[in-house]
């Protein structure tokens, strides 16, 4: 063998060494090589009825490596499981893929119905965007359906509260008609 490629093979088998070296120092620091995100369930809730789409979801926190960031570093998933809805997460949910990039959320809260037919609710604000939009998803679905889409966080968590006390969701004309009723209630000078 020439001296070259003797150098070469040296130079190779030290680089690997190295290189499995720092692998192993990054693994026992709790590191990692390829940094993944992390996920924190932040709600689940029941939704349907036991025999009429039972089933589960939850309110992922997605928290992004620095080195692989998108334009936000916290979003947001929905997850779904139970009758009627395929898993590929290994875990028996299923994450909806389907909703824009969530960059803030409210609570997610599961209201019944007199018939004890469970719906989740929860609020959640768009990247790139000021309006909160409410969702409703019930058993069978995998993504959650968009209600509407109000100016503040407070207007759509009201709604929840309203969804809770079971009364009907409002449109945000007639809520921000009846919020302005409400702040003019005291006015003396009010038509």
């Amino acid at each position: 063998m020439s001296q070259v490629l003797l150098g070469v093979r040296n130079l190779s088998v030290r680089i690997a060494i190295f290189v499995l070296l720092a692998a192993v120092l990054v693994w026992f620091l709790g590191g990692s090589l390829f940094p993944r995100a992390d996920e924190i369930v932040r709600g689940m809730v029941d939704v349907g009825r036991a025999g009429e789409g039972a089933g589960r979801v939850r309110l992922v926190e997605v928290v992004h490596p620095r080195s692989t960031l998108p334009s936000e570093r916290v979003t947001f998933a929905v997850e779904a499981e139970g009758e009627g809805i395929a898993s590929t997460l290994g875990d028996g949910f299923e994450r909806c893929t389907t909703l824009p990039t969530i960059v803030e959320a409210g609570s997610l809260v599961s209201v019944a119905d007199p018939s004890a037919y469970r719906t989740a609710y929860f609020v959640a604000r768009h990247a790139g965007s000021d309006a909160w939009n409410l969702y409703e998803i019930g058993g069978y679905a995998g993504c959650p359906r968009a209600l509407h889409a109000y100016p503040d966080r407070f207007e759509a968590e009201r709604q929840i509260a309203r969804a809770q006390a079971g009364l009907p969701v409002q449109e945000p004309a007639v809520a921000a008609a009846a919020r302005d009723a409400a702040v003019r209630a005291g006015d003396a000078s009010a038509p």
